[in-house]
């Protein structure tokens, strides 16, 4: 499967907040960050950045993070800014999940006094520039500077220091099923796999194609000839030169999502009468079987 390239941004803190690049740089001797810039802060006082785009953190990194922070202390400081209540954290939430863990009352940070919008834009930019947001995370915050501030995609990209068309792009993710976005959100498909599976109208087969992606490590190139190949039949049907498929009853399209959001692969049911049918739930590789046995039967099932 093909790896993307990390991403490297045009514009950065400083560009959002000025002087933020001499003052968030580390010190050349960490310890106590002895600069009437910094004030030590309670972890009591400090609230989580409620538009945070990273719903995930890597608990081995975080483990990495915290023993490199007990032998070498905290390099740079972390940034907030005053509320009605305490301070709201900007950026640093990974410095202070590790601190707390270490059994650190209070933390150094630096105090800065910013709107919604762009502390929005601050955590999507930090985000951006470690360069391991996953793609549904990014999208989401993209999503959020439009419909909660109205930025258009151009002055998102702006902002984030990327080109308009990237911001479009990437926004189209977000019209695939959730179940394939919990694929790519787990980082099992990259934002190439997912562009090329935006182009498959159908839920169920998006989910399958996704599946079958992660199974044989497809890459994007191959992914998005599947998809062209799921999608000629469509477009053949579409101009008349096939009968429309016999539509599902909607209680049963649900319960199918349902399954499928469940077991993260294609689930069918198909009715042998009024109250008599059978479930058919997909899967890709002998690797798979086992993960969907294992949530229809539990880890501890018996592999006797």
């Amino acid at each position: 499967m093909s790896l993307e390239k990390p991403r490297r941004l045009g514009r950065g803190l400083e560009a959002l907040i000025p002087g933020a690049a001499a003052t968030l740089a580390p010190p050349a001797v960490e310890t106590s960050v002895p600069s009437s810039e910094y004030q030590r802060l309670a972890f009591a006082s400090i609230r989580p950045n409620p538009y945070q785009p990273r719903r995930e953190f890597d608990e081995a990194e975080l483990a990495e993070l915290q023993a490199s922070i007990k032998a070498s202390g905290l390099l740079q400081p972390v940034t907030v800014r005053q509320t009605a209540s305490g301070y709201e954290l900007i950026s640093g939430e990974r410095r202070l999940r590790a601190a707390t863990r270490l059994g650190w009352k209070d933390i150094p940070a630096i105090v800065r006094d910013v709107d919604d919008r762009t502390l929005l834009t601050l955590a999507l930019v930090e985000n951006l520039q470690r360069a391991d947001l996953n793609a549904v995370d990014e999208a989401k915050g993209y999503q959020r500077l439009t419909e909660e501030f109205g930025y258009t995609h151009a002055q998102i990209a702006e902002s984030v220091g990327k080109d308009r068309t990237s911001i479009t792009t990437a926004l189209r993710i977000l019209q695939l099923p959730q179940a394939v976005l919990d694929i790519v959100a787990k980082g099992h498909l990259t934002a190439g796999h997912a562009r090329a599976l935006v182009s498959v109208d159908d839920d169920r087969k998006a989910l399958a194609l996704a599946n079958e992606a992660v199974a044989r490590q497809m890459s994007v190139r191959e992914l998005e000839g599947r998809a062209r190949a799921i999608q000629q039949p469509v477009a053949r049907k579409a101009n008349g030169n096939a009968p429309a498929p016999t539509q599902k009853a909607p209680v049963l399209r649900r319960m199918e999502d349902e399954l499928r959001r469940r077991l993260q692969t294609d689930v069918t049911i198909k009715l042998n009468g009024p109250e008599r049918g059978a479930v058919e739930i997909s899967f890709y590789n002998a690797d798979d079987l086992e993960r969907v046995l294992d949530i229809v039967l539990g880890p501890n099932r018996d592999r006797a």
